[in-house]
């Protein structure tokens, strides 16, 4: 049987349960929700319990799960063969309500071990119940359009909080807490049991994976979470495995088409316009003939090679187009009268006085002291006094601002305008063309849909993917750790830019 399973093209939320797409984003995932599927595990088949007013509502962006805040959620007690505390959680948010008395809960158990994921009241991010994280989320409560992938290795330095698939940056002193063997109470949207720290929002897609995501995964997701999913295999055609012949008897089709001489007559007449002046239009007439003689095909095949004789013949056709039209007159006449124009202005002596007088003043400085002596640890001396005394004759500013008259005279005189056409010398030499180097684009008339897809692919659209420089990297007779840890941060971010850009291809 022969299938052909068609490329991933999936961007809009599926209104099934479509198949999940392992090979690529959806690598490891044990967990998988499409609301629009309906609340059920799209991995193992399990569906889920809602609870208090969880419910799917219909978004701008497809159906998702619904909360109001006061204790909603999706539960089921099972799942043993998911243990350890390596993995990635990851949700897509259409909205994102107020937060509870301890944050929002997204996904966790009590029993047999009790954890969860949580973004407290101060945006500080617990995975799997590791303690607060080391610094903040910049946003989440009431906000739209949101994504959050919360990954951990096992260990405090290997977990990773991404929000809108960029990494927020955040530590955490403790690692995270293990999930415990057998069944586990599990609850998405709060923490099973709790009653202070329940989501609100809605959530349009989400899951649970043991790869533990990078910021590269985190990306793709945020930017298209349908990539977790793929189309339908087809079955275009189905054969038995035999080979099948294809035989046919002599036949014979013939075509025979005949035309007889196609014309078309075109008269325009043109009306007297409503400009003033002259003008005189005759009849224009188009002639178009065109003559087309039989043409015939022969079609022959047998039950050997099949065969296909085309013969096209026809006698060479003939167009005559004729124009005829009168000689077209336009004559204007403008006249201007002469126009005058004074401006006229006057403006006598201005004068601007300042006078500053200031009253007579004295300075003196007298001071006298009687002897210093040291008594009992005191100081005495005779009062000072000091006068002030200044004199100042009249100060005075004078500015005399004098404007001459001013005079514009305009005139102008213009006689009849006729078809004469003088040109001024100045345009005879021509205007000296200046080179202009036109920067590579997209041609015009290009379709919308390509050029916002050749915007993407180029980096035009704020999404330019930073390639790393080049490091000259050396190594001693026996490499050292520093040396090794350079290596792989230049690979990884090699990777990463690589990475972006087989994303965006792909998307």
């Amino acid at each position: 049987m022969a299938v052909i399973t068609l490329p991933n093209r999936l961007k809009n939320q599926p209104q099934y349960a479509a198949p999940i797409d392992y090979a690529g984003l959806a690598k490891g995932v044990r967990i998988l929700w499409n609301p629009a599927a309906g609340p059920v595990d799209l991995v193992t088949g399990r569906v889920w319990i809602p609870g208090g007013n969880a419910a799917i509502a219909t978004t701008q962006r497809g159906r998702a799960f619904s909360f109001d805040g006061a204790d909603d959620y999706y539960g089921y007690t099972g799942y043993p063969e998911i243990t350890g505390n390596t993995g990635s959680f990851f949700m897509w948010c259409p909205t994102v309500g107020a937060a509870d008395t301890h944050g929002h809960a997204l996904f966790g158990a009590s029993s047999p071990v009790g954890f969860a994921h949580q973004i407290n009241p101060g945006l500080q991010v617990h995975i799997s119940s590791t303690p607060a994280s080391i610094g903040t989320l910049p946003s989440w409560f009431k906000t739209k359009n949101r994504s959050i992938v919360l990954a951990s290795g096992g260990t405090a330095a290997t977990c990773k909080a991404f929000l809108d698939g960029t990494d927020s940056g955040l530590k955490w002193a403790g690692p995270p807490v293990a999930w415990g063997a057998g069944n586990k109470n599990f609850n998405l949207g709060r923490y099973s049991g709790g009653t202070l720290w329940d989501f609100s929002g809605t959530i349009l897609i989400a899951g649970y994976t043991d790869t533990v995501w990078g910021e590269a995964e985190s990306r793709a997701f945020h930017e298209n979470p349908w990539q977790l999913l793929k189309t339908r295999a087809r079955k275009l055609w189905s054969s038995s495995g035999s080979a099948h012949i294809l035989t046919g008897a002599s036949s014979i089709q013939p075509n025979e088409s005949n035309a007889i001489t196609i014309a078309q007559h075109h008269v325009l007449a043109g009306s007297v316009p409503a400009q003033v002046g002259e003008s005189s239009v005759e009849a224009i007439t188009q002639d178009q003939i065109l003559a087309v003689v039989p043409g015939s095909q022969v079609n022959a095949s047998s039950a050997g090679a099949i065969t296909a004789d085309l013969s096209f013949a026809a006698e060479p056709s003939h167009q005559i187009n004729a124009f005829e039209t009168g000689a077209i007159r336009q004559a204007h006449g403008l006249l201007v009268i002469g126009p005058t124009q004074e401006s006229m202005s006057s403006a006598s002596g201005v004068i601007q006085g300042h006078g500053l007088v200031a009253l007579a003043t004295v300075q003196a400085n007298t001071s006298g002291t009687g002897p210093l002596y040291i008594g009992k640890g005191g100081l005495a001396g005779a009062p000072s006094i000091q006068a002030n005394t200044a004199g100042n004759g009249s100060v005075a500013q004078t500015y005399i601002l004098v404007a001459a008259a001013s005079r514009q005279l305009n005139k102008a005189g213009i006689s009849t305008i006729s078809n004469a056409i003088v040109v001024e010398a100045s345009l005879i030499s021509g205007i000296v063309e200046a080179f202009r180097i036109k920067k590579p684009g997209i041609p015009p008339g290009t379709p919308e849909w390509l050029k916002t897809m050749i915007e993407i692919l180029i980096g035009r659209r704020g999404n330019k993917v930073a390639v790393p420089k080049f490091q000259a990297l050396t190594f001693s007779a026996t490499p050292t750790r520093a040396e090794c840890e350079a290596l792989y941060r230049y690979t990884n971010a090699v990777r990463d830019s690589l990475e972006q850009l087989i994303t965006r291809m792909d998307s």
